[in-house]
């Protein structure tokens, strides 16, 4: 088990935040419609982004393991995703796509297995499947 921890600061500048993670920060904000400054992705764009850098570190890790003959020659992951809105102006993110890149030396079974190992270890995905609707389209 592995225990993560990420301190947020709202500051008094349009929506921005400052999210300290170890040693790391990173700015947080709203476009400017919506009374934003626009300093950084919002919040939603970062949820995207932890897909596709999960889904990177998942691929990643498969390569790095001992037995692993594994040699990614590309990968590439673009996610999209797409909110509803409530009548009490609140929101939620209904569906993500994601359009996954992968070519590797493996035949064209053995990508798919890697594709699919690579999902499977995904964090960010398990966490989120149950609750939003996920599809995937797979390219090479």
């Amino acid at each position: 088990m592995a225990i993560y921890n990420v301190h947020t600061t709202l500051r008094d500048v349009g929506s921005q935040t400052i999210n300290t993670a170890g040693v790391h920060q990173f700015v947080a904000d709203e476009p400017t419609k919506f009374r934003g400054t626009d300093a950084g992705p919002n919040p939603v764009q970062y949820l995207l982004g932890s897909v596709g850098a999960c889904l990177g570190a998942s691929a990643a890790s498969l390569v790095h393991r001992p037995s692993s003959h594994v040699k990614i020659e590309k990968f590439e992951v673009e996610v999209t995703g797409e909110t509803e809105r409530f009548p009490d102006k609140s929101s939620r993110v209904q569906s993500i796509h994601v359009k996954l890149t992968c070519r590797t030396n493996l035949d064209k079974e053995g990508n798919q297995k890697f594709i699919e190992d690579t999902i499977h270890l995904c964090t960010v995905h398990d966490t989120l499947k149950d609750t939003v609707e996920f599809t995937f389209e797979i390219t090479d």
